[in-house]
């Protein structure tokens, strides 16, 4: 009997509504969780049997169902926290953690932590996956945990160093014999810092004499010690070094550093005008051991470790992953998803590349859901369970009424 299609059709409205509501319920109270994603309830109508052997116009409803519960992917609103480790992924990838049993899965929550093994993890204890790098911090293509070294930086021992300036083309002759303790034997010096294989730093003077017109002697001091003749410069016409522009020097060390240090100085970019003499620029490659001062992570998803010293080191580079339909990622709890025949296999690369995104340091991806559309989701099935319910309630009263018929 009709009468009695219509109640077991409202159920399965109640049923599908009340399914609908744990859906919005559940989004609502992850309103706070960073990286959450929203769902949404979809429904499909059941139909039974035609009532004659005619078309669609026959047809008889038995109700709805829950046929699908879909995840909104779209990006949240980012906030920044200043934390190293907050990490938003401003694009379409997911992070990939690693937990204690070694399970993949995919993660868009960027609020990880570092454990007391120096290891990135996730609020679940999840290791956070990534390039590794080498010692020499070259990013390889092999994937692990990332984690931060404690180590020191050894030092390394001065080879070369550069000097760019201006030699003063009116600049006179000295008459005295070169003396670095007479300041009139000479037109100009400059001082470098440099470094042996042990770390310690040496100072190395350079003095230059001119001798004629677009020729200048080199003099070299380290330490303090006795002087030593360098090659001789010249310039041309124009003010650019003709010879002279290598000059290499010898340090003999006596503090258990590998000696002699051979140091070759590029001063083939210095000019000879008629300004003052100076240097624009001196650099050299060696530096005393470091520490770990800091830890940083730049939109590229590396981890940058910057020591005391002030050398920087890639330690590894953050891994991300995306997925040809992620709708069919299954939502395992704890911010995690895990990979599916229906989702695809993941394709990883690095930040900024295929669509992935980039990272922002400090920064944190909140939840995606809209407080208002869910609280007016939340209105509309209240008054379809309510609906379905008094469609229950209608019906009984037209069965009692059909009972009443014998009376």
């Amino acid at each position: 009997m009709g009468i009695l299609t219509s109640m077991f059709t409202a159920v399965t409205g109640l049923s599908s509504y009340g399914n609908a509501m744990g859906v919005i319920g559940n989004n609502i109270a992850n309103v706070g969780t960073a990286g959450f994603k929203s769902s949404r309830a979809t429904f499909s109508d059941l139909i039974s049997s035609s009532l004659g052997a005619g078309g669609g116009g026959n047809q008889i409803g038995l109700g709805v169902f829950l046929n699908d519960v879909q995840t909104n992917f779209s990006q949240g609103s980012m906030t920044t926290t200043g934390n190293t480790f907050d990490l938003a992924i401003d694009g379409n990838g997911f992070y990939q953690v690693r937990n204690a049993s070694g399970s993949i899965f995919y993660s868009r929550a960027g609020q990880f932590k570092v454990d007391s093994s120096g290891q990135v993890v996730d609020a679940s204890g999840a290791l956070l996956q990534g390039y590794q790098a080498d010692t020499a911090g070259n990013i390889t293509s092999t994937i692990g945990g990332i984690t931060l070294t404690s180590s020191a930086v050894a030092p390394l021992a001065t080879t070369s160093a550069e000097i760019l300036g201006n030699l003063n083309a009116n600049a006179t002759a000295p008459t005295a014999a070169f003396s670095v303790t007479d300041t009139t034997s000479y037109n100009f010096s400059t001082g470098m810092t440099f470094y042996d294989s042990l770390g310690n730093s040496h100072q190395m003077q350079l003095y230059f004499r001119k001798t004629a017109a677009n020729a200048w002697s080199v003099y070299s001091q380290i330490d303090g010690g006795a002087a030593a003749a360098q090659t001789n410069m010249t310039f041309n016409a124009s003010g650019a070094v003709t010879a002279g522009g290598t000059q290499t020097l010898t340090a003999t060390l006596t503090n258990g550093a590998t000696t002699p240090q051979t140091i070759t100085v590029d001063v083939s970019s210095l000019t000879q005008f008629g300004a003052a003499s100076g240097v624009e620029s001196q650099t050299q490659d060696g530096y005393s051991s470091g520490t770990l001062d800091r830890i940083s992570v730049d939109k590229e998803g590396r981890v940058m470790a910057q020591f005391t010293n002030g050398q920087t080191r890639a330690l590894a580079q953050v891994v991300l992953s995306r997925f040809t339909n992620p709708d069919g990622l299954a939502n395992v709890g704890d911010n995690h998803f895990l990979e599916t025949l229906e989702s695809g296999a993941a394709l990883a690369g690095a930040p900024t590349l295929n669509g992935l995104g980039r990272v922002l340091s400090g920064t944190v991806e909140q939840s995606n859901v809209d407080l208002g559309k869910e609280f007016v989701d939340m209105i509309i099935t209240q008054r379809a369970f309510q609906a379905n319910s008094r469609a229950i309630t209608t019906s009984d009263e037209m069965l009692q009424e059909l009972v009443n018929l014998k009376r």
